[in-house]
């Protein structure tokens, strides 16, 4: 623990954390769910599970880190029977930045060709991926419908970017060599920076975490002034009250919480890791979270603007635009460069926010899993050389997989990945182990006892009544929820077929089973009856955590009865 690398200064970790709540959950996802949710209608479940869940988890999340002074996985042997759920994380946290990385690819390709004097590419219809009827923002008609295809900026995402087939070029329907490049320069990055380590990363988040809101605020203040902006922010704000009882809003919302606040991911509890015992992690969180929340609606505020006076000017509603999905986001934003002096500066400027701030959000999860691999493979860490090795051999594993979304059918391999293996109810479902964790396991006064060694402050009765009841009654209603309303992935026009969800469902699994598995190993292994054990691993808690990390005397860790935890085991084994 004495030799584990620590922060600088806490103003490093408190801005790392807000460069990772300032990323791609942010600036990218949040705005293509509201569009897909109904704008308004997503909102008020996103609030709500801010307040119930997403505060106290992130609480969580950071405690156990800087308690442990360990890794996502290590850091769960404070809770031997749910040590599972760390490796949950870590498999889940290695699906996830496989799609991130694309997303960062395109970001980049993006920006490459910002670096003109001549009419960004997305803003005209001269070049060899345009089709026939493409049109090109200055070429518009007011209150004249438009094909979703058949917009300059969309053609250039789907045709090119993509490289989705048309039927003018055979060409852009085949295997994506310039995402290639892009995305090996994603991979060098990230591994580059990972290899300094935190110690040169710290500094850098001073300006990813902050130069963002600049660039928002630009967009969003010329946004404002277009015709059509307030019927936008009005679809934002204003609900759609019937869109509440579709399962998939609350599972969107809930877990774009989840999302933005890195729960349930390996990050976030290895930043905490590197922070002294004594950081005041708890008034940090207070102040981030709604930090995190307030972002994420000032990019929605931004996003639907535009949206806004694309309606406006073609007379249709803003739901019949453009097709939702990832590349919202990358159709947006191009229009409101077009709008401003100088659109290639102002290009440039976004898309390198947009590197870094990619940077902010994979460079926490690659960190976490190289933390993790070296926490338990201790002898890879013992020099530079051996270090270099491990960040370059996860690197080029995770980028042989990455290559696989470089086909004309990549998005649709994409959006199977994202959904069933790094979001969704999948999220969902390790929140509720996760509350279980320390609610009950854990024991939540004990958990607040904790607290206040570390930060001198009293956990909140609110925090404590989460743990224990609101968190696994609302995830597991809203699991019911799903299973009663589910539906088959759709993307765009195209449905999954059943095979397909079944296969997404297997690669759910893959995180999800770890936690009964080690739970029933657990108890297998211990001597004598399965109550005995259970009173053998809660005293060998209460014991680290009176004696081993600070030599507290206190009260043991309550042994809850039997029903509960065989309701666990029985939960975990049919998830």
């Amino acid at each position: 623990m004495k030799s584990r690398v620590t922060w600088d200064r806490p103003i490093e970790f408190i801005f790392s954390l807000l460069g990772y709540m300032v990323g791609l959950g942010n600036l990218w996802r949040f705005s293509y769910l509201c569009f897909r949710n109904g704008g308004g209608a997503f909102l008020i479940p996103y609030l709500l599970s801010v307040a119930v869940f997403g505060l106290p988890m992130y609480i969580f999340e950071i405690a156990i880190g800087q308690f442990t002074q360990r890794g996502k996985l290590n850091a769960w042997d404070r809770i031997p029977l749910m040590k599972g759920y760390g490796y949950g994380c870590i498999v889940m946290t290695t699906m996830s930045i496989v799609p991130y990385m694309l997303v960062m690819a395109w970001g980049i390709i993006y920006l490459y060709h910002s670096f003109t004097t001549h009419d960004l590419p997305w803003t005209v219809c001269d070049n060899a991926w345009n089709t026939e009827p493409c049109i090109a923002y200055n070429g518009w008609v007011s209150h004249t419908k438009y094909s979703d295809t058949s917009l300059a900026q969309a053609q250039f995402w789907r045709y090119y970017v993509l490289r989705l087939a048309n039927n003018r070029n055979d060409f852009y329907g085949g295997f994506n060599w310039p995402m290639l490049i892009c995305l090996a320069i994603s991979y060098l990055s990230i591994i580059a920076i990972t290899i300094k380590g935190i110690k040169s990363s710290g500094k850098v988040v001073y300006v990813t975490a902050t130069f963002p809101y600049v660039m928002i605020m630009v967009l969003l203040i010329r946004g404002l002034t277009l015709e059509g902006a307030l019927k936008g922010i009005s679809t934002l704000l204003i609900p759609k009250f019937a869109e509440l009882a579709k399962a998939q809003v609350w599972i969107d919302a809930a877990s774009q919480v989840l999302y933005t606040y890195a729960i349930g991911f390996a990050s976030l509890t290895t930043f905490a890791s590197y922070n002294h015992f004594n950081n005041n992690f708890y008034r940090q969180a207070l102040i981030l979270v709604p930090v995190g929340a307030f972002t994420s609606v000032l990019m929605g505020l931004m996003t639907f603007s535009y949206l806004g006076h694309m309606a406006a000017m073609q007379g249709v509603e803003i739901d019949k635009i453009l097709k939702t999905g990832p590349g919202l986001i990358f159709q947006v934003i191009p229009l409101g460069f077009s709008m401003l002096p100088f659109p290639q500066l102002w290009s440039v400027l976004f898309f390198v926010m947009f590197f870094f701030v990619a940077v902010d959000s994979v460079f926490s999860d690659f960190d976490a899993l190289v933390s993790t691999i070296t926490d338990i493979f201790p002898k890879l860490k013992l020099t530079r050389g051996r270090k270099i090795l491990t960040n370059l051999g996860l690197g080029l594993f995770l980028f042989s997989i990455s290559c696989s979304l470089l086909s004309n059918s990549g998005i649709y391999i994409f959006e199977f990945i994202f959904y069933y293996g790094a979001s969704g109810i999948i999220l969902l479902l390790l929140a509720f182990f996760e509350s279980i964790s320390v609610g009950w396991l854990w024991d939540v006064d004990q958990f607040a006892a904790d607290v206040k060694r570390m930060t001198g402050d009293q956990l909140s009765v609110w925090f404590k009544l989460s743990y224990r009841y609101f968190i696994p009654v609302i995830t597991s209603s809203i699991f019911l929820f799903y299973c009663v309303k589910w539906t088959p992935l759709k993307v765009a026009d195209y449905t999954y077929p059943v095979w397909a969800n079944v296969l997404g469902w297997a690669l759910s699994l893959l995180s999800l089973l770890w936690i009964p598995g080690v739970f029933i190993y657990v108890l297998m292994n211990g001597r004598g009856s399965i109550k005995q054990v259970i009173i053998e691993i809660s005293k060998k808690q209460t014991h680290r955590s009176q004696y081993i990390l600070y030599k507290m005397h206190g009260a043991e860790l309550p042994l809850h009865c039997d029903a509960i935890l065989s309701c666990i085991v029985i939960i975990s084994s049919i998830v």
